[in-house]
């Protein structure tokens, strides 16, 4: 059994950088706490487990993990109260844009609300652009994902020109437009969601094809998440 007990261990270190979106970044791996979020990601995608001494689980591939003491576990957990079990992942990103429903997140900058975007996009079928958004790798973001980033297919970047070209109906969620559940439902379709605080680029709303608005009482706006799940399945389902 492997116990690392000095914070200059080569992998102990490594595995510290990746709080750093740098380091996320040149690396392609992120970090999952929490053991629900580790068991729940593809063996395939899991690279190493640090786990406090004495821990085991049978739902684990035990020869990838490795133990740290309580004192080096409690400066790499990213939580007030560590969990005991952390693990270093890839990440996966895609390179083209292909299925029939896709979410388009413009500037999203919260973390939970990315977290829970992507759970639902998952869970709806949905491809997620994310642009000039927070890192969808910051612990933050991953915690509230659970394991849905091994599942979801990512692309970050500007590709709205590449999705006009690409014939989609863009959707933007905004107000002032039809009342989304009078909007025909459609396939190749892109739903755009702009910044909590200011909406849809005008440049991307630009392209849009249509605005839909949903319909509030005494309420001027709703969480960015809450809108993108309610859009996402009135859309597709």
């Amino acid at each position: 059994m492997e116990i690392i007990t000095s914070e200059e261990n080569k992998l102990y270190k490594s595995a510290n950088k990746l709080k750093i979106k740098k380091y996320r970044d040149l690396s392609g791996e992120y970090l999952i706490e929490g053991l629900r979020g580790i068991v729940d990601t593809p063996n395939e995608y899991i690279k190493v487990i640090f786990a406090v001494e004495g821990f085991s689980d049978a739902r684990l591939d035990m020869e990838k993990v490795v133990y740290l003491t309580d004192k080096l576990m409690a400066k790499l957990s990213m939580t007030d109260t560590a969990s005991g079990i952390v693990a270093i992942a890839k990440t996966k990103l895609r390179s083209e844009i292909s299925s029939d429903y896709v979410i388009y997140l413009d500037r999203i900058r919260d973390p939970g609300n990315m977290g829970a975007i992507i759970r639902t996009a998952v869970a709806a079928g949905y491809e997620i652009v994310c642009d000039d958004c927070v890192d969808v790798y910051n612990p933050k973001v991953v915690r509230s994902c659970v394991s849905a980033l091994s599942k979801a297919r990512l692309h970050i970047g500007n590709f709205i020109d590449i999705i006009a070209e690409k014939g989609y109906n863009i959707i933007g969620a905004a107000l002032g437009g039809k009342s989304v559940f009078e909007s025909a439902k459609q396939k190749k379709l892109c739903i755009v969601i702009g910044n909590e605080a200011n909406g849809i680029r005008s440049e991307i709303l630009e392209k849009c094809n249509s605005i839909c608005t949903i319909p509030m009482e005494e309420m001027e706006s709703l969480n960015a998440s809450v809108s993108a799940g309610i859009l996402m399945y009135y859309y597709k389902y």
